[in-house]
């Protein structure tokens, strides 16, 4: 099981907001705005991702690579960077069980479990990854060990955990509830 961490409160749709009643969580990443993306590469996304990790890199890469080319990506603005990073989370990382602690725009702190792959509708309709997910739980701040609270307040729109303390503390703070 990995442990993401997503700051819906950063860059995100104002009407889309995790909370116990709607519990999605979404990202503003996709194909930054070309509508031409999603018929051109949506066979290799769904039903389910068709395409080894690796292939899917270069996909992003190439597409990243055009953009910039034409001018409709600016490589130096926030979060584009490392943009390419978060695509792959959202497709091919993330699976259905994972653990996701979500900032919402109301600067909520939840815990949720992954449910789904990425919704299919929403990504035509919007051009950015949905997932549902289940066992969303509301978190109180001062709850937290200050190894998973930091990272709730990380600057990047997603990361997955790879630090083995972070990892320990979940385990340790919520055991088998996730």
């Amino acid at each position: 099981m990995d442990i993401f961490f997503l700051r819906m409160d950063k860059e995100s749709f104002s009407e889309y907001d995790l909370t116990i009643d709607y519990p999605y969580i979404h990202s503003i990443h996709g194909i930054c705005g070309e509508r031409a993306l999603i018929k051109k590469y949506k066979s290799i996304m769904f039903p389910r991702l068709s395409i080894s990790e690796r292939e899917l890199l270069d996909y992003i890469y190439t597409i990243k690579q055009q953009l910039i080319d034409e001018g409709k990506l600016d490589e130096t603005a926030p979060g584009k960077k490392r943009c390419d990073l978060a695509i792959k989370y959202w497709l091919h990382t993330m699976q259905v069980g994972d653990a996701v602690f979500v900032r919402n725009q109301a600067n909520q702190l939840f815990l949720c479990k992954v449910a789904s792959y990425v919704n299919e509708e929403f990504f035509d309709e919007n051009g950015c990854f949905q997932r549902m997910v289940t066992d969303v739980v509301l978190l109180e701040d001062s709850s937290l060990p200050s190894e998973i609270l930091d990272r709730t307040y990380g600057r990047k729109t997603i990361e997955r955990n790879a630090c083995r303390h972070v990892t320990s503390a979940f385990e340790e703070h919520f055991g088998s509830k996730c």
